[in-house]
C-alpha cells in the first residue's frame, strides 16, 4: 500500500471505531436527558480520539522500529535514526496516527448528531441508521482499497454497525433492569 492508502485505511478504521464506540455510549445513556447523552457521546468520542492517536502512534512506531532494525541488521549498521528511511517512516507514523485519531473524533459525532435535531426517543434509531450508513460507506472505501467486492465490504460494515447497536441495546436493557434507580 502507498502512503495515501495507509492514511485512508487508518482514517476509515478511526471513523468506524469512533462511530461504533460512541453509538454504544449513546445507547447506554438512553433514558437520560438529551444534553447528558450529547455530553457523554462527545466527551467519550474525544477521549477515544486521543486514545487512538496515542495507541496508533505506538503501534505504527513499533512496526517502523522493527522494519528499520531489520534493515539495520542487513546493512551491518549500528544506528538508523538519522537516515532518510527512518525519517520518512516517522512522517508516515505521524500522518497515520493523526488520520486515525481525527477520523475517530468525526466518527464519534455521527451517533450524537440526531440528539441535536430530534426527540431522544427517535434519535437513538436515527443514530443506529446513520451509523449503518457510515459503515456502508466505509466498507465501500475499504473494498476499493483492498480490491475486494465493494458490495460485500459495504454490507459487512453496515451489518457490524447494526450488530453493535443490538448488543449495546441488550446490555443497556439488562443493566437498567438490575441497577438501582437514582
Amino acid at each position: 500500500m502507498n502512503l495515501r492508502e495507509l492514511e485512508l485505511s487508518a482514517a476509515t478504521r478511526g471513523l468506524m471505531d469512533g462511530t461504533l464506540s460512541t453509538l454504544g455510549v449513546v445507547i447506554g445513556a438512553q433514558g437520560a436527558a438529551p444534553e447528558i447523552i450529547i455530553a457523554a457521546g462527545i466527551s467519550g468520542g474525544i477521549a477515544n480520539s486521543f486514545s487512538n492517536i496515542f495507541a496508533a502512534f505506538t503501534a505504527y512506531e513499533t512496526e517502523l522500529v522493527m522494519k528499520v532494525n531489520s534493515i539495520k541488521n542487513s546493512m551491518l549498521r549500528k544506528d538508523m535514526r538519522n537516515t532518510e528511511v527512518y525519517e520518512q517512516g516517522k512522517r508516515e507514523v505521524n500522518k497515520q496516527s493523526l488520520a486515525d485519531g481525527v477520523a475517530t473524533a468525526f466518527g464519534a459525532l455521527v451517533p450524537v448528531l440526531p440528539y441535536f435535531f430530534f426527540p431522544a426517543r427517535h434519535s437513538v434509531y436515527i443514530a443506529i441508521g446513520l451509523t449503518a450508513v457510515l459503515g456502508l460507506l466505509v466498507g465501500l472505501v475499504m473494498g476499493s482499497i483492498s480490491k475486494r467486492s465493494l458490495i460485500r465490504s459495504g454490507i459487512k460494515m453496515a451489518v457490524s454497525a447494526i450488530v453493535v447497536g443490538i448488543i449495546s441495546a441488550f446490555v443497556q436493557m439488562g443493566l437498567s433492569s438490575v441497577l438501582p434507580k437514582s
